[in-house]
């Protein structure tokens, strides 16, 4: 088994994730899987990356600051109330057209201004060879959000609802917003594995051969799932029945794993330039 990355400050940092996670729940939040996803996602990536890759991954930790791979993942939801944050607004998520069926670059993605147009931008600057370590890391430590991000369904949502943040749902008698119900409620039902247990239990496949092609295949798949799982049977202020979590709890596994698994295709990647 690999060594874990040194979890510097480990006290410290999961104190502030805690913190980050009570905010991360507030109703109309628009943050992809929380940050307990995000953390989460990126801890379960570290699981899979060889030992160059995670050398790699130390060197632009330290050069952003950050502890961890897990912490990393959260910057740019971190930072979403500074006027950088703010600016980038419109990268964390994409819409495509309820009368379209697959993502398309020039239209739902003008100027590269959404969240897939973000993680091309990104990987192109962490796979430059004329890129300074700086540079990378400062890609990598958004790449890394981009990526999880475009793999919560809602994320790749239709613009007429805010990817589901306009639809006020109620579960167990909470009151929430479909959105935010992807991002974090259903995470607290006791459905995540340790990253150790869930990386041995899924071997990484073979990377894509083209993973700026992939990236455009994931961005209509996770739309395919919004329309079929995320947006199916739920009306606005109506009661979301356990039924509907039973069903889209496995997507939520699995779009957590799938995102994990292909964080680690493109680090690898990196690292090999």
């Amino acid at each position: 088994m690999r060594n874990n990355l040194p979890v510097v400050r480990q006290a410290r940092s999961a104190a502030m994730l805690l913190a980050l996670l009570f905010a991360a729940i507030m109703p109309y939040q628009t943050h992809a899987w929380g940050f307990q996803g995000h953390t989460y996602i990126g801890d379960l990536a570290w699981q899979y990356l060889s030992p160059e890759a995670r050398a790699w991954v130390t060197d632009k930790l330290q050069r952003v600051d950050e502890p961890s791979l897990g912490t990393m993942t959260t910057w740019a939801d971190r930072i979403r109330s500074t006027p950088e944050g703010r600016a980038m607004g419109p990268l964390h998520f994409a819409n495509v057209p309820p009368t379209e069926t697959s993502f398309n670059m020039e239209r739902d993605c003008p100027n590269h201004r959404c969240v897939v147009g973000a993680a091309i931008d990104a990987a192109a600057i962490m796979f430059s060879k004329s890129s300074s370590k700086q540079e990378q890391a400062e890609a990598l430590r958004v790449f890394t959000h981009w990526i999880t991000d475009l793999h919560q369904p809602l994320h790749l949502g239709f613009y007429e609802d805010r990817g589901g943040n306009s639809i006020r749902v109620t579960y167990k008698d909470h009151s929430t917003n479909l959105h935010a119900l992807w991002d974090t409620v259903m995470l607290r039902e006791g459905m995540l594995l340790e990253p150790v247990q869930l990386a041995a239990n899924n071997p990484l496949p073979a990377a894509p051969a083209n993973l700026n092609a992939a990236l455009l295949e994931w961005a209509t798949d996770a739309n395919h799932l919004a329309r079929e799982y995320a947006y199916k049977g739920i009306e606005h202020q109506g009661e979301v029945s356990q039924a509907y979590v039973q069903h889209a709890t496995p997507i939520v596994q699995q779009q957590l794993l799938l995102s994990a698994q292909r964080l680690a295709y493109f680090i690898e990647a990196a690292a090999r330039q």
